[in-house]
């Protein structure tokens, strides 16, 4: 009557291998176990690889650039689990959800701060180019004088 539900060994490692082949040798920033899910935040993706990964070609592993997500969110846990969520585009509906216990919850805090950092630096205006009325244009490529 209690039973606590086994995890797959053999499946935990071949998701794990999967985790580090979607890195191709990207250094991870940060890891967060999920329920069901494993979320890899890089320096330029976040990588998600469901449980079963490999059983799934087609949306065991999905991954996005951090400049093509929109937001990052965070639902605090409430009986034990929070939830991370991942803005993907415009529509309530373009949310990847991952839930994650209590005990991972430090490392989906970590994982949002990251991915909101990653996010503000890819927004932020390249220094060449101030703004209109903001100072110095950059150098006009085609200017030969």
């Amino acid at each position: 009557m209690n039973e606590q539900p086994r995890s797959n060994p053999i499946s935990a490692e071949r998701d794990q291998d999967v985790a580090s082949i979607a890195t191709a040798g990207e250094p991870v920033v940060v890891q967060v176990d999920g329920l069901g899910a494993l979320l890899v935040v890089t320096a330029t993706r976040a990588i998600l690889v469901r449980q079963g990964a490999h059983f799934r070609p087609r949306n065991g592993v999905r991954e996005w650039p951090l400049t093509a997500l929109r937001d990052v969110q965070l639902a605090p846990p409430r009986n034990g689990n929070g939830r991370l969520v991942l803005r993907t585009g415009p529509y309530p509906w373009q949310a990847v959800n991952l839930f994650v216990s209590g005990q991972q919850w430090a490392d989906a805090e970590r994982a949002a701060g990251q991915i909101r950092v990653r996010l503000a630096q890819a927004r932020r205006p390249s220094p060449a180019y101030a703004g209109p009325g903001r100072g110095r244009l950059a150098p006009d490529p085609l200017d030969r004088g």
